[in-house]
């Protein structure tokens, strides 16, 4: 795969050029690789994302505007070249959509860090929030959508908040175990922990913000995380609620236990099976396995109505991609992880 990077970066009279067109960087996939090429300014988002041959790819990087002389004269490729022209209006003064995150304009992270009152570097912004660190302070803001993930997290205790700001969805916390973690035993008896705890505090969840996604379960309603995988556990912490509901505990079993060998999920739902004793789990679990990606398809779909029309490409395929799983469910198969 080849995606060749341009960066726009708005400057006095037009923008930032190099060798008459802009910054870029071929074959590289990291965004730090582009910036070092850039004066010292944040990152706003990703503005193009166009497929122009099999496996090779263009992006167009928009960077906060910088106090420097610029050009009209440029050379855009053409296939971004829809996207300059929007990027280069809004520059000057053309209206924003209503729903583009709130840190891809200009003077946002000069914000957090007044806030936060320590400087902050950037680790990932995109549509659906925007993560910087200092250390192992770690700062998230999440999109509208979102807004509860401050709330549920400042409710489990862990990670620890420093700081929290629940109307704009900030929040500042201590960060968790940076390791790759290989019991995922310990994964199932952290969320199983949460969804027992929880099972008696579904109007607790709900007030926090929580999504109401209840439907017909076999095991009690509770607080599930949506988007439970190996990733979002660091030691026996479990981050990242952005997708918090009230629904099926069993969606979030389902979802970590995807792509695992039939012998390992046998054993991973027996050791998620003993919070629950006088419940079938296994038997459970599988019936309502097609479920839980019908589940994760409404959730994209969901996200996807929630953003900017310009950017709505982020998740473009994502629904059809899990409803495709329920169906090999459904049909008797396993799911494969080319759907």
């Amino acid at each position: 795969m080849r995606v060749d990077q341009f960066a726009f970066v708005p400057a006095r009279g037009g923008v930032l050029a190099v060798d008459g067109g802009l910054p870029s960087v071929e074959d590289d996939w990291e965004l730090a690789t582009l910036t070092a090429l850039l004066p010292q300014t944040p990152y706003l988002r990703l503005a193009a994302h166009v497929e122009v041959a099999p496996g090779h790819f263009q992006r167009l990087r928009v960077y906060e505007p910088v106090d420097a002389e610029g050009t009209l004269d440029v050379a855009v490729p053409t296939a971004l070249r829809p996207a300059f022209e929007q990027a280069l209006a809004e520059a000057n003064g053309a209206p924003v959509p209503a729903l583009r995150a709130a840190w891809s304009q200009p003077g946002w992270h000069a914000q957090v860090e007044a806030w936060a009152g320590l400087p902050l570097e950037q680790v990932r912004v995109w549509p659906l929030s925007a993560v910087l660190r200092n250390g192992d302070v770690w700062f998230k803001a999440v999109f509208p959508r979102f807004h509860h993930e401050p709330a549920v997290t400042e409710a489990l205790g862990a990670p620890r908040l420093l700081q929290v700001d629940h109307e704009r969805g900030w929040m500042l916390m201590e960060g968790v175990e940076d390791v790759e973690l290989d019991d995922h035993h310990a994964a199932m008896r952290a969320i199983a922990r949460i969804h027992r705890e929880w099972a008696s505090r579904v109007d607790e969840a709900l007030a926090l913000g929580a999504h109401d996604r209840r439907r017909p379960s076999a095991l009690p309603h509770t607080l599930v995380h949506g988007d439970f995988h190996a990733g979002n556990v660091g030691g026996e912490t479990i981050i990242d609620w952005s997708d918090a509901a009230v629904a099926n505990p069993l969606f979030d079993v389902n979802h970590y236990l995807l792509f695992r060998e039939p012998d390992e999920r046998e054993a991973l739902l027996a050791t998620y099976a003993e919070a629950w004793p006088g419940h079938d789990v296994a038997a459970q679990a599988a019936a309502c396995e097609a479920e839980t990606y019908e589940y994760i398809a409404e959730s994209y779909q969901g996200i996807t109505d929630s953003l900017a029309p310009d950017e709505q490409w982020w998740f473009a395929g994502e629904q059809a991609r899990w409803l495709e799983r329920a169906s090999a469910v459904r049909a008797g198969k396993r799911p494969s992880r080319d759907t």
